[in-house]
């Protein structure tokens, strides 16, 4: 790759990340593609040369955070795939929330609000293709010790459920989440109603 291309590759790269923070912390309505060619000093139609429109920057960046994440969660799974089922979960719930800084309610809503049902659709896959693939296997690994009457996917569906609200951008609310998870993941186990 000569010199050219590799500025090229940085420059994109530099709009994906700041893209990525100002989107996933403010959401789409709230940041402008303006705000972030400031942030990186170059103009607008400089930006738009790489990323033709704001939702296409918007699509783009989720893929690199998302893509950059779930490879993490798939290392932080490998390392502790051994542990018992428990605390499997809690590790893996642990890494997401202290490495995922999202909201995710702030972007659910995005998505349902500017966005087409194809672009959703391509955004979703990408979402599920990371963290669920890695979810999915955590649950599979130990499925002898699980309900048999509820499918996987339903299993790892209703822990997403309960967990993507603990995935928080704020750090003290990261750190306040991740403090309260094993109670959290005790309850979803074990139930709350007496053996």
């Amino acid at each position: 790759m000569n010199v050219r291309d590799q500025q090229a590759e940085n420059t994109k790269s530099a709009i994906l990340k700041v893209a990525a923070e100002m989107f996933l912390s403010q959401g789409y309505q709230a940041t402008s593609t303006r705000k972030i060619a400031q942030e990186l000093n170059i103009t607008q139609p400089n930006m738009y040369h790489y990323y033709k429109n704001k939702k296409i920057l918007y699509i783009k960046a989720l893929e690199h955070v998302i893509s950059g994440f779930s490879n993490n969660l798939l290392e932080e799974y490998k390392k502790n795939q051994d542990l018992p089922f428990e605390e499997l979960l809690l590790k893996i719930s642990q890494f997401m929330i202290g490495n995922f800084k999202i909201n995710y309610f702030i972007m659910r809503n995005d998505i349902e609000t500017f966005f087409t049902p194809e672009e959703r659709k391509e955004i979703m896959q990408n979402w599920d293709g990371g963290y669920y693939k890695v979810l999915f296997n955590v649950f599979q690994s130990h499925k002898d010790e699980l309900r048999s009457d509820l499918a996987i996917p339903v299993q790892v569906g209703t822990f997403l459920t309960m967990l993507l609200p603990y995935i928080e951008y704020n750090d003290a609310k990261r750190k306040r989440n991740i403090a309260n998870l094993k109670t959290v993941i005790n309850i979803f186990i074990n139930g709350i109603t007496k053996n």
